[in-house]
């Protein structure tokens, strides 16, 4: 009986926290979080979705069962583990090859339509959505290991804040997207960075921009961080790009196409330089990229480099992003572990990203029913599918427009507010540094 108790609490150890293992106290607050996050999952994994979920899965089921491997080569990564999924829910789940046919189907609004009339719609939701449910736990056994050494209550608000962040229930189960993969392999880049294992933080975070592009926009903080000698920034840059060209290398060759060009021209990252400033002619400022200038400029300056320093960068870049660029919702994830990491020292920016996340749920208006109204289509097709949506009802009254725009504009000026919240934090942080170093 021992032995086993001995076996058990060291993979307690290795896969929750030492610190929260061995108190008592902390680990039944953390098992009554962990049912409570679990539950809170449950709820909506079956339920309701947004359209982008078929077409991801439509991608893989061309891959799976026709063969194309380049149905999705933008994120050829990322289509390549849910062709993986898919083929593993049909080996084990009959269900999954009766749906075959809609998965095949390329119209876009009969298969959508035939998806949510099916008899094992639920049955259905919950088995695609539950791939994002492994990851979710993967990216919070990360940020276990992430934050907050040897401080078993800190750790504990830091799960606590992740599995009742309605961002993350939000973006995972209602909204039903994809980002949490390349979440889970940045997360699992910024760990091997904590411990100092250079190469391999790297290798890793260029395999995160192959899965998914948004940490690239990390990059420089954590070439940044991890140089030591001039030489590494070479290297660093080489090894940190290494998956994007990887993934450009194959494209070209196998497909006949430019991934990186096409990522440039697409909408997504027109989204970066969205806000501007013109000035005479044909010239133009691009906000963003102005501002994210300052921003590494800034981390260079800064005369000791600790992981805290980086964490927090990194959740300014990606706060930034969403305060002055067009964005879409799912992108709000990306800031959630940044965010988390300063909250358990302010639990007022705690209270602000669930301001962030009420004020988004108005900027939804911006798409329409695609992501009000027909996310709920499951519970009832017919009825959801011709409901009034939420911008004839607001035009009755109000510009629907004005009326979005008046609480993205509050959404922004939350949004820079806590970016000033964690500069103070990070402020008074190097205060301390350097009254040691005295």
């Amino acid at each position: 009986m021992s032995k086993a108790k001995t076996f058990f609490k060291k993979i307690g150890c290795g896969l929750i926290s030492p610190e929260i293992v061995n108190d008592g106290k902390s680990l039944k607050l953390f098992y009554k979080y962990f049912l409570g996050g679990i539950l809170a999952r449950l709820i909506f994994l079956p339920f309701m979705f947004q359209r982008d979920l078929l077409s991801t899965y439509q991608r893989a089921a061309d891959t799976v069962f026709n063969g194309n491997i380049g149905s999705d080569f933008q994120q050829l990564i990322t289509n390549i583990i849910h062709c993986a999924y898919l083929f593993i829910l049909k080996t084990i789940f009959p269900v999954v090859s009766g749906y075959k046919a809609i998965l095949l189907n390329t119209d876009t609004w009969s298969s959508w339509v035939q998806f949510i009339s099916s008899d094992n719609i639920f049955v259905i939701l919950f088995l695609f959505k539950l791939l994002y449910f492994f990851f979710d736990l993967g990216c919070v056994f990360l940020l276990l290991r992430l934050f907050y050494d040897n401080d078993a209550q800190k750790k504990l608000k830091i799960f606590k804040y992740w599995m009742f962040s309605p961002i993350v229930i939000f973006v995972l189960y209602i909204f039903a997207r994809h980002d949490i993969i390349g979440l889970f392999v940045t997360l699992a880049a910024l760990l091997l960075a904590k411990r100092q294992r250079k190469y391999w933080a790297i290798l890793i975070l260029a395999l995160a921009v192959a899965v998914r592009f948004f940490p690239i926009m990390i990059l420089p903080l954590f070439i940044i961080f991890l140089v030591q000698k001039r030489r590494d920034y070479i290297i660093f840059v080489a090894i940190g790009l290494s998956g994007l060209l990887a993934i450009e290398a194959f494209s070209n060759l196998y497909f006949g196409k430019s991934v990186i060009f096409s990522l440039l021209n697409a909408e997504q990252f027109n989204y970066l330089i969205s806000a501007k400033l013109d000035l005479i002619i044909h010239d133009k400022i691009f906000i963003f990229i102005a501002a994210y200038t300052i921003i590494i400029l800034s981390f260079i300056r800064q005369k000791v480099k600790t992981f805290e320093l980086l964490i927090t960068y990194s959740g300014v870049v990606y706060m930034l992003y969403v305060a002055i660029s067009y964005f879409h919702p799912q992108y709000l994830l990306w800031t959630v572990p940044f965010i988390i990491y300063v909250s358990v020292k302010d639990k007022g920016l705690h209270y602000l990203q669930w301001a962030q996340f009420i004020f988004l749920m108005v900027i939804l208006v911006y798409w329409g029913d695609l992501v009000t109204t027909f996310v709920l289509a499951p519970f009832d097709h017919r009825f959801f599918i011709f409901m009034v949506g939420p911008i004839p009802l607001i035009n009755r009254f109000y510009d629907p427009v004005k009326f979005v725009n008046i609480f993205r504009s509050v959404f922004t000026g939350i949004s820079l507010w806590m970016i000033y919240i964690i500069y103070l934090f990070n402020k008074k942080a190097n205060t301390g540094i350097e009254s040691k170093e005295i």
